[in-house]
């Protein structure tokens, strides 16, 4: 994968077309939610004795992709939704192997595969972690804390920005016939450096443009809304702790929602909890700190 020479081609011999890229990649994205949830289902049934495996989840994925990838790229020399979309890769360079991959391009795929998508999760909850006690007004006391806070929040924005520019470069190549590599990754590194520096002002002139229209255009219309449901019914016996915060039955002081179940606590009350118990207090149903929301109301 990060090998020069891996290339995405079709079973058939024929390049396959952007479509079937980004498709493929989307089902590659849905599989660590898939398998968290379906974790998350069975753990439910006993959250009191198992619920601490959620903590591991991460790495539960990771040796899940690992095995599952293995064996579709020693079997199909491809990954699983490379598979499922009938693509595999196949050597530019190496004519010995020029129908499949060589052992050394199948082990540098995998790694990449499975380890990049794991880095790159621990960051983005580690940037959320460190930004939810900056909304919390929690500055640390010693000074490489703070300087190693800053320096995850900006790093995995600058990342993010950087990746997703590349690969949006990397397609418009692709699309246009002057990359035969469909992501970034099926390249070397050099590649990548040069086709960005070269391309970058064209690309980043045409970017913003499209940005000016998009804004233009959806300035007074959000194409995402959505009627509201309406609103379940109380019991009766329940209507005396409307508007209480389940925990300090009190009105809530900055409410925060917990996305797991629904309800709305004091943010203290439920931060707390969450981190202790890892479950909701009302339903006992898994849950940790991504899944509460502030509410500015």
């Amino acid at each position: 994968m990060a090998e020069k020479g891996a290339h995405l081609t079709g079973t058939t011999c024929t390049k396959p077309s952007i479509f079937e890229i980004i498709a493929q990649e989307s089902l590659a994205y849905t599989l660590e939610p898939a398998f968290k949830k379906i974790l998350s289902f069975v753990i439910s049934f006993n959250p009191e004795r198992y619920g601490h495996l959620l903590e591991w989840s991460d790495e539960g994925y990771l040796i899940f992709n690992t095995f599952l990838q293995r064996y579709y790229f020693s079997k199909y020399s491809a990954s699983f939704s490379e598979t499922f979309y009938g693509l595999k890769r196949i050597s530019l360079i190496d004519k010995k192997f020029h129908d499949q991959l060589s052992a050394k391009q199948k082990y540098l795929s995998l790694m990449f595969l499975v380890l990049l998508p794991y880095f790159r999760e621990k960051l983005s909850k580690l940037s959320y972690r460190y930004k939810l006690q900056e909304a919390d007004n929690y500055i640390p006391k010693s000074k490489w804390e703070r300087f190693f806070k800053t320096c995850v929040i900006q790093g995995h924005n600058i990342y993010f920005t950087l990746y997703e520019s590349i690969t949006l470069c990397n397609y418009i190549l692709y699309v246009s016939g002057r990359s035969m590599y469909a992501t970034p990754l099926l390249s070397d590194g050099l590649d990548i450096i040069q086709t960005t520096v070269a391309r970058s002002f064209e690309i980043g002139a045409f970017f913003l443009q499209f940005l000016s229209w998009w804004t233009q255009e959806n300035y007074f219309t959000d194409i995402m809304a959505l009627p509201a449901p309406s609103a379940p019914k109380v019991r009766h016996s329940a209507v005396k702790y409307k508007g209480l915060c389940p925990l300090c039955m009190k009105v809530p002081h900055i409410r925060t929602v917990l996305m797991v179940s629904g309800y709305i606590f004091c943010y203290q009350c439920i931060l707390s909890e969450v981190r202790n118990k890892k479950r909701c207090p009302v339903t006992n149903y898994p849950a940790n700190e991504n899944d509460l929301i502030r509410l500015y109301i």
